[in-house]
């Protein structure tokens, strides 16, 4: 119980009325979407899920038997619980193949930062877009997220769902920085006290799914049928209150609640922590009530808006989450691979160490031998490998022959691991064997193979498009917000609008006619602005300010698939073949024929168009400048000197005619295509 003799106890007396409603609200629902997962479509999802923590993990099959107290009272031993039935030389091993699927599908599916392609929804937005991708991958980078997203992609092979969240995170420690050394007495060192930002930018975190409930009226793929959701979490005090303790109820906060990682911690889902001074947290988001509720303690120190919000002010929530395989088509909870394989699982092991023990059986033989003592018990014997029994016949001491496991075992338990295999999704060419004669035939095996990951794939694209909409809003939400600095020294004013060229975006005066400083985030971005302000991408790279109109930005956002899977030479290769023996015919055509087709085909293949285009297609308006309407007149006269060969030494190309627009740059285009084309032999 906390001591309330200390902080004092907190009161919903203590909130506005608004906050109470708040308070009341999101209490209650907590608790409503802590039970949706007890009976979902009759399966307790989080039984399973714990089931699935037991399996992965490798380990040994419990020998079942019913335990009795065996007593000793000859040699006067005390009672002991032992196990009857039981034995010690039987293979009881589960094969770890939950562990290998899973390891195979994470190394596979998640290699590298993901990147994708933005697609402005207006021409004023066009601009901005190179930006708006180069901070998109920052994020990624400066927040180490790939990690996270690999945690988020084990819990989802693993129990079949996940979840993350992206949100603005800002972390403060005051600490002491030595300012005046003494070696020869350390007592008189120095030190200035100061505040120090260790972070303050987009945070993109995995959640544990056993901690996380969403709304119980979500839909599969449907992203706005989300409402609300919840998540716990566990904090020491002092970690708390470097987050919280800024908050006005903070002061009553103390430690407690269920400080286990998961709220029904047992041997097989979860553990218990040992750190001193824990307290139990719950937060809430609803789109419907535009809240953003946080609880540490049972005290409400977080009632407030919700944080992430478009340009126009639509507000989102800060989840983003997927399944693996459809379970139902009114769940999003999917089925992960130990879920489809855990049936198959169990028969392999049982058929598995059956043959084992068979083997060990044929291999270490059991015989009978006579002795001085009578026979004992029942007559019954059990057999076990390398063990002698007593018999009463003198003249024989006997072997017992037992086979070994015949071919059929050994093709059975080949049969059942191929079933495993079926079911997971996880073959033999995903797992490195070698399943071809030739490095083509490898690569259409795994690209076979790859199909079954196509589903689990698509929905954690589908998962990172929502998380890059949140990344986006947070972006422009944070980096348009500017520390502002004060300076009233007229010398300092002058250095300073020297330094920013007078730009008026990075300086005002406020009510009282006071210089104010705004410095606006500065990162390391291939970018550079021309002479009509426009962002244009540049090979090296260099500091970049970015300024508020910088980021008005609309558009949709598609994460490129090749972008996390683990690259592939041959198949890498294959497609590039296939894309630029598409593309190159279309090089020495018109632009404003052939251009959106071309920038149609590139982004089918997963490439942006500024690496594979020419740098003429790519200019504003090159698609709808076209210069001659009857292009497409089956009558129109023709000029001779359209027959003339274009490549012949010593001849320069024609003029530019009414029939040939362009002349000459449409012929050197080709020339250029053609010295240019890896896959034309030249002559």
């Amino acid at each position: 119980m906390p001591d309330e003799s200390k902080k004092g106890a907190f009161k919903d007396s203590l909130l506005t009325k608004a906050e109470k409603e708040s308070f009341d609200h999101a209490r209650k629902r907590i608790g409503q979407l802590k039970e949706t997962r007890k009976n979902h479509y009759g399966i307790d999802l989080d039984a399973l899920w714990a089931e699935a923590d037991k399996a992965y993990i490798p380990h040994r099959l419990k020998t079942k038997g019913k335990k009795a107290v065996v007593t000793d009272e000859d040699k006067g031993w005390r009672g002991a619980l032992v196990r009857l039935g039981s034995s010690d030389w039987q293979s009881d091993v589960s094969q770890s193949n939950p562990f290998i699927k899973i390891q195979t599908a994470l190394a596979i599916l998640i290699d590298q930062n993901p990147s994708g392609v933005f697609t402005p929804m207006a021409k004023k937005f066009q601009a901005t877009t190179v930006l708006m991708e180069q901070l998109y991958k920052r994020s990624w980078e400066f927040a180490r997220s790939k990690m996270q997203l690999k945690l988020f992609v084990f819990n989802l092979a693993k129990y079949g769902w996940a979840t993350g969240r992206t949100y603005p995170l800002r972390l403060t420690r005051t600490v002491k920085v030595l300012t005046s050394l003494d070696p020869d007495d350390p007592s008189k060192n120095e030190y200035e006290e100061k505040e120090v930002v260790e972070y303050n930018d987009v945070m993109r975190e995995n959640l544990d799914p056993r901690n996380t409930w969403i709304d119980d009226m979500a839909k599969p793929n449907n992203e706005y049928s989300i409402n609300d959701w919840c998540w716990r979490k566990v904090y020491t005090m002092e970690a708390a209150e470097k987050e919280f303790g800024n908050r006005k109820l903070w002061k009553y906060v103390q430690e407690g609640g269920t400080t286990t990682d998961v709220i029904e911690a047992n041997p097989t889902s979860g553990i218990e922590f040992k750190h001193d001074n824990l307290v139990e947290a719950y937060f809430y988001e609803s789109l419907d009530k535009d809240l953003l509720y946080g609880e540490i303690g049972g005290v409400p120190v977080v009632i407030e808006p919700l944080p992430v919000a478009n340009v126009h002010g639509s507000k989102k929530l800060s989840l983003w989450q997927t399944f693996w395989n459809l379970r139902h088509s009114e769940s999003p909870y999917g089925v992960g691979i130990f879920e489809a394989m855990r049936f198959d699982q169990s028969l392999l092991d049982r058929i598995r160490n059956m043959t084992i023990d068979q083997l060990t059986m044929s291999i270490y033989k059991m015989f009978f031998y006579q002795g001085t003592q009578s026979l004992t018990d029942t007559g019954d014997i059990k057999i076990a490998p390398g063990v002698g029994k007593q018999v009463l016949d003198p003249k024989n001491i006997n072997w017992l022959d037992v086979p070994g496991p015949g071919a059929q075992a050994w093709q059975g338990i080949e049969t059942f691991r191929k079933d495993v295999d079926e079911v997971s999704g996880i073959g033999d060419p995903l797992l490195g064997a070698v399943t071809g004669k030739t490095a083509f035939e490898v690569a259409q095996a795994k690209e076979s193979a790859l199909k079954r990951l196509k589903d689990p794939l698509n929905n954690i694209l589908e998962a990172l498009n929502t998380e890059g909409y949140i990344t986006l809003s947070l972006m422009q939400l944070m980096y348009s917000i500017p520390e502002t600095h004060v300076i009233s020294d007229p010398e300092l004013i002058e250095a300073y609008l020297k330094e920013v060229g007078s730009d008026d975006e990075l300086f005002e005066r406020d009510e009282e006619d006071n210089f104010v400083a705004k410095i606006f985030p500065e990162f390391p971005l291939n970018l550079d602005e021309d002479e009509q302000e426009n962002l244009i991408e540049t090979e090296e790279t260099q500091f970049f300010r970015i300024k508020p109109r910088f980021l008005k930005w609309e558009g949709i956002i598609n994460i490129k698939s090749q972008s996390l899977l683990t690259p592939s030479k041959q198949v890498d290769k294959a497609m590039d073949l296939e894309m630029y023996n598409i593309i190159i015919p279309l090089l020495p055509q018109p632009p404003q024929i052939y251009g959106k087709i071309a920038k149609s085909i590139v982004k089918l293949y997963e490439k942006d168009p500024k690496e594979v285009l020419p740098d003429f297609w790519l200019e504003e308006g090159a698609e709808q400048q076209l210069q001659q309407p009857d292009l497409f007149q089956q009558n129109a006269p023709q000029d001779a000197s359209q027959n003339v060969p274009q490549n012949v030494p010593g001849r320069e190309a024609p003029p530019p005619t009414a029939q040939n627009p362009g002349g000459g740059v449409l012929s050197r285009l080709g020339r250029a295509v053609s010295q240019a084309n890896p896959f034309r032999s030249q002559r």
